[in-house]
C-alpha cells in the first residue's frame, strides 16, 4: 500500500492510494472522519445572554467551532474559553478567548450571534479532545474517494479541524495503524 500526496486546491488535498483494497480505502476514509482527536466545547456556562438566541442554540453554535490542538495537549486536559461582549456587535469565533495560546478557533470569522444595543453576552466554556466516533462535532474532516483503477483510489481531503490536510491524513493513517496493531495483539 502506498499513499502519494497530490495538489491542494481551495483547501482540498488530493491523494492517491495504490496497491490497496476497497476495504483499506474505506478504513482510511473512516479514520480521517472519526479517529483523529480534535478539540470542541463540551460544557458551557452562560453567565448572561441577552441576545435573541436561546442558550441551547448558542451552545450548539459554539459546539461546532473547531479549535487548533496544542502540541502538548492530552486527552485528560481541558481548554477553558470565555466570551464577554456588549452590543451592538456581531460576535464571531475570533472573539473567543482561551487559556492556552496554542489553542484558538480555526477561523476567526464564524458568526455566533448578533447583539443589538444594550444586549450583553458573557459565557465560559470547557473544550476537550474527542473523536468523530464519539460526536460529529469532533469530526476531523470531510473525505471522499473513488476507485480509479485496479487497487488504486483517488482521495479528496478537506480538514474541518485544527489540522492541515496533510497532518489530518497522516494522523488518520497512524490511528488506523494503532488500531490494527491493537487488534493483532488481541488475536
Amino acid at each position: 500500500m502506498n499513499i502519494e500526496l497530490g495538489d491542494e486546491e481551495d483547501g482540498v488535498l488530493e491523494a492517491t492510494l495504490t496497491d490497496a483494497s476497497p476495504a483499506m480505502a474505506n478504513a482510511i476514509r473512516r479514520s480521517v472522519m472519526t479517529k483523529v482527536p480534535t478539540l470542541s466545547i463540551k460544557e458551557l456556562d452562560v453567565v448572561r445572554n441577552e441576545s435573541g438566541l436561546f442558550d441551547e442554540v448558542l451552545a450548539n453554535r459554539l459546539g461546532q467551532v473547531p479549535f487548533t490542538v496544542p502540541k502538548k495537549f492530552n486527552e485528560d486536559d481541558e481548554l477553558h474559553i470565555a466570551i464577554k461582549k456588549e452590543g451592538p456587535v456581531k460576535v464571531k469565533s475570533g472573539d473567543i478567548q482561551t487559556d492556552n495560546e496554542e489553542a484558538e478557533p480555526v477561523s476567526d470569522d464564524i458568526g455566533l450571534v448578533t447583539l443589538k444595543d444594550n444586549q450583553d453576552l458573557e459565557l465560559e466554556a470547557t473544550a476537550v479532545l474527542g473523536t468523530g466516533d464519539q460526536h460529529a462535532k469532533h469530526q476531523g474532516g470531510t473525505v471522499g474517494y473513488e476507485k480509479t483503477g485496479e487497487g488504486e483510489f483517488k482521495f479528496w481531503i478537506e480538514s474541518t479541524s485544527g489540522y492541515s490536510n496533510e497532518d489530518l491524513l497522516a494522523s488518520a493513517v497512524e490511528e488506523l495503524k494503532n488500531d490494527l496493531e491493537s487488534f493483532e495483539d488481541r488475536l
